[in-house]
């Protein structure tokens, strides 16, 4: 009578069969069974592995801005938009330049996942960083789009798991945080907080997963902001126009501003106020016991005196 396997060992040779599924498995099962070798299932692998290391040197999917790419099993093409490919008020995707990226669509972590505990919502998040990160590497940048229809689920959806991931510090490389197309502000707080706090252009590049590049665009943005900040412009329009930003991006500078810059500049508006009121008295005429026009009538007052003191004290001859 056989054993019955426990669901631990059944999860295992699920894991076995997937992982069996692979081109090596398959040439083995062709050389043992379809070409009459009678050599052995040992000498049989090594000629394979000497087979499959003459595919990757010869076969290429594709040479890649002279970077050259292969194709291995489990990975995937997928076109996407290049890091300095901006982008521009009415400019659709179909105007776009596009750049191919090999994506790891399942690993063998993928496949241990799945054999020792299954959970699709952790597995998700692991694509998601991983896919990210590779496109990222290879100078491509991915939509929640993309990553919705990698996963098969929504865009809701992967913005749900996009967001959780980056409560925990780490800043996906999608086209919406580098390109500064989604309404998140995290990357640039990140990367400002960073500067403030004394880091160098490379330390924050490898922090916040951004390129030098980048990360120096989001310094200088940063200051010009503060630059009209310190001389007193403080209109939001005025900040968006003077400093060539959209008013949600100039907010978002404004907001990351330190609140010790804040109070200072607060402070320096009342006195301004304060010497405005000032001035604006003196232009007035106002004094502490009247206001000017309440002057003459003591100074004709006084005058009356002179001219009757005058009258008294006048010439014989008048």
């Amino acid at each position: 009578m056989t054993k019955q396997l426990t669901r631990e060992q059944i999860q295992i040779k699920k894991c076995m069969r997937l992982k069996n599924k692979n081109l090596k498995q398959h040439l083995l099962y062709r050389f043992l069974n379809h070409y009459g070798y009678d050599k052995g299932e040992i000498t049989a692998k090594a000629i394979i592995e000497d087979i499959l290391k003459l595919i990757e040197d010869f076969f290429l999917v594709g040479n890649i801005d002279d970077d050259l790419h292969h194709i291995q099993y489990g990975q995937l093409v997928w076109m996407a938009v290049p890091v300095d490919e901006y982008p521009q008020r009415g400019k659709s995707i179909a105007e776009t330049r596009m750049k191919p990226v090999i994506l790891s669509f399942v690993t063998e972590e993928d496949i241990e996942h799945f054999a020792f505990g299954f959970s699709s919502k952790e597995l998700r998040k692991k694509r998601i960083k991983r896919w990210t990160d590779q496109a990222f590497q290879q100078g491509a940048l991915l939509t929640q789009l993309d990553l919705a229809i990698l996963l098969g689920v929504c865009d809701a959806v992967v913005t749900q798991y996009a967001n959780e991931i980056q409560k925990n510090g780490y800043i996906l490389p999608t086209r919406g945080n580098i390109h500064d197309l989604s309404g998140a502000i995290t990357h640039k707080k990140e990367i400002i907080t960073l500067y403030l706090e004394g880091y160098l252009t490379p330390d924050i590049s490898v922090k916040t997963n951004h390129s030098k590049e980048a990360v120096d665009r989001y310094i200088k943005d940063y200051h010009k902001v503060e630059t009209l900040w310190c001389h007193g412009i403080t209109e939001l329009d005025q900040i968006s126009h003077l400093a060539h930003l959209s008013k949600r991006v100039a907010q978002q500078y404004i907001d990351l501003l330190p609140t010790k810059l804040k109070s200072h500049k607060e402070q320096i508006n009342k006195n301004i106020d304060s010497k405005s009121h000032i001035v604006n008295l003196k232009l007035s005429g106002e004094t502490e016991t009247g206001s000017a026009g309440e002057q003459p009538v003591r100074d004709n007052r006084n005058r009356k005196q002179v001219v009757t003191s005058g009258k008294t004290t006048g010439s014989p001859t008048g």
